[in-house]
C-alpha cells in the first residue's frame, strides 16, 4: 500500500510538470508577457520626479542617472525593468531600480513621430521615459520587434525591443526642398557623410559667390568713381557701367545661391 501511494503520488508530480508549461501561459496571460526581459541588467538608483516604472528610458548624466526627456539623447543608458534576466546587484544601493542594457526589453512608447513597425528604429522622446520611433539621425536605445499604432500622441504602451544603444545613421536620397533639408540638419545630432559634405558645399559655394560679388563690384565701382573724375564728359557711359557691374554682382550671387540650393536638394 505505500508502494501505491508513493507512485500515485509520484504520476501526479510528473502530471504537473508536465502540463505547467501549458497551463501557465493561459492562466497568467499578462503577467507572463509583461515581465519577459532577457540580456544583462543593473541595479541603478534613478533619480526622477515621479515613480520609476517598468519600460522607462533612462540616461546617464554628470554621474547620475535620470529619465531620458530630450529626443535622440546621446547619454541613453538602458530600460528599467522590474524582472530582468541576469542583473549585476548592488545590494547596498537603496531605492535601487533594474536596468537592462542588453538583450530584449518592454519599453513605454508614444506614436507622436509616427506609428512604430516591427524592426523601426527607436529613440527617445520628450516625454520623460518614454520613446517613439527615429526618423532622423542619432542615439536610438533599440530596434522595435513589435508594432504598435495610435491616433493620440499622448498615448503610452509598452512594446518589445531589442536593446541596443548606439548612433543611427539614416542614408536617403530623397528631394526635399531647401527648407526642410535645413530643419533636418539643424534636428539631427548625428549627419551622415554625404549630408555633412553637402552641407560644407553650399556653404562654401554661397560664401564664394558673395565675396567675389562685393569684390568685383568694389572694383569696378571704383574704377567708374576715378574715370568721372578724370572726364566728367562721360558720366553717362561711367553711369552705364556700374550698372551693368552692379546687376552682374547681382546675377553671381543668385547663381551662387541657386548652385547652394541644387547641391541641398539634389
Amino acid at each position: 500500500m505505500p508502494n501505491k501511494n508513493l507512485l500515485s503520488k509520484f504520476s501526479v508530480l510528473v502530471l504537473v510538470l508536465f502540463l505547467t508549461p501549458f497551463v501557465y501561459p493561459i492562466t497568467f496571460p499578462v503577467a507572463y508577457a509583461q515581465d519577459f526581459t532577457t540580456g544583462l541588467a543593473e541595479s541603478i538608483f534613478v533619480e526622477a520626479g515621479r515613480s520609476v516604472v517598468s519600460g522607462d528610458i533612462v540616461s546617464l548624466k554628470n554621474n547620475r542617472f535620470e529619465l531620458s526627456s530630450k529626443p535622440y539623447d546621446s547619454s541613453m543608458y538602458g530600460v528599467i525593468t522590474d524582472n530582468p534576466a541576469l542583473v549585476m546587484e548592488d545590494r547596498a544601493l537603496e531605492g535601487r531600480s533594474y536596468v537592462a542594457i542588453s538583450g530584449e526589453a518592454f519599453v513605454r512608447v508614444t506614436s507622436k513621430n509616427g506609428n512604430i513597425s516591427k524592426g523601426d528604429p527607436i529613440t527617445s522622446s520628450d516625454l520623460p521615459g518614454v520613446g517613439q520611433r527615429s526618423t532622423l539621425s542619432g542615439q536610438i536605445i533599440g530596434v522595435a520587434l513589435q508594432d504598435y499604432s495610435s491616433d493620440d500622441p499622448n498615448q503610452v504602451k509598452e512594446i518589445l525591443i531589442s536593446v541596443d544603444i548606439r548612433p543611427y545613421v539614416v542614408e536617403g536620397n530623397v528631394k526635399v526642398n531647401l527648407i526642410e533639408a535645413l530643419r533636418s540638419g539643424a534636428q539631427a545630432p548625428f549627419l551622415t557623410p554625404l549630408t555633412s559634405l553637402r552641407y560644407v558645399l553650399a556653404a562654401l559655394v554661397t560664401a564664394g559667390s558673395f565675396i567675389l560679388g562685393f569684390a568685383a563690384f568694389g572694383k569696378t565701382s571704383g574704377s567708374g568713381v576715378e574715370a568721372l573724375g578724370r572726364n566728367p564728359l562721360a558720366s553717362k557711359e561711367i553711369q552705364r557701367s556700374v550698372v551693368f557691374n552692379m546687376l552682374l554682382t547681382v546675377a553671381i550671387m543668385l547663381s551662387g545661391l541657386a548652385l547652394a540650393y541644387f547641391i541641398l536638394v539634389l
